[in-house]
């Protein structure tokens, strides 16, 4: 089975409805993504976890990668897949399958969509899909949206530069940093 990799992409709102969320996952070269659906406590699980909103104490996730590095487990991956109906509890049908390995053994666990998301990123570890299931339910791209995005990555590279300068007490290269992000954020 020939699999695709995925990049953690934007989440969205629509006022519509009462309100809905959709996550999107994106396949290299930003082609195509996969948008998946998400429930408000599954969107501020991910905004929580992404450092998008506060947290009240230590969130499961992190408390799960800290153990897992005392005890020098790795997560090695995360597939995400769709299981039969009857299986997948989810209202978007997709889960996570996580790849363990502790030195020695190799264990996989089905886990929520937003668990294995939300883990991936706390373990710096890749998340994949079959094509088979990119392809049934991805959508493409359009250069307009592409150009978004790319904007978007560009900004969220300038300012972990600006904070890391901040950090450095490098405050003219800050302010450089700094006129650029405005550049870019008035161009739109």
């Amino acid at each position: 089975m020939k699999r695709v990799r995925l990049d953690i992409g934007a989440v969205a709102a629509s006022a519509e409805d009462g309100g809905s969320f959709t996550f999107f996952l994106y396949r290299e070269g930003m082609d195509r993504c996969l948008p998946v659906p998400l429930t408000p406590p599954q969107m501020h699980s991910v905004l929580s976890n992404f450092k998008q909103l506060p947290q009240n104490g230590v969130s499961v996730h992190s408390l799960l990668a800290k153990v897992a590095q005392d005890y020098r487990i790795e997560l090695l991956e995360v597939s995400i897949v769709k299981p039969e109906e009857s299986e997948c509890g989810e209202n978007n049908g997709f889960m996570s399958e996580l790849l363990f390995f502790d030195g020695e053994t190799e264990v996989r666990e089905l886990a929520g969509f937003v668990d294995g998301i939300i883990l991936s990123r706390s373990f710096s570890s890749p998340i994949y899909i079959s094509e088979e299931l990119m392809e049934k339910y991805s959508t493409d791209i359009d250069s307009h949206s592409k150009d978004v995005l790319d904007r978007e990555a560009v900004l969220k590279r300038l300012k972990e530069e600006l904070q890391e300068a901040i950090n450095n007490e490098e405050y003219e290269r800050a302010s450089e940093i700094s006129r650029k992000i405005e550049n870019i954020k008035n161009k739109k």
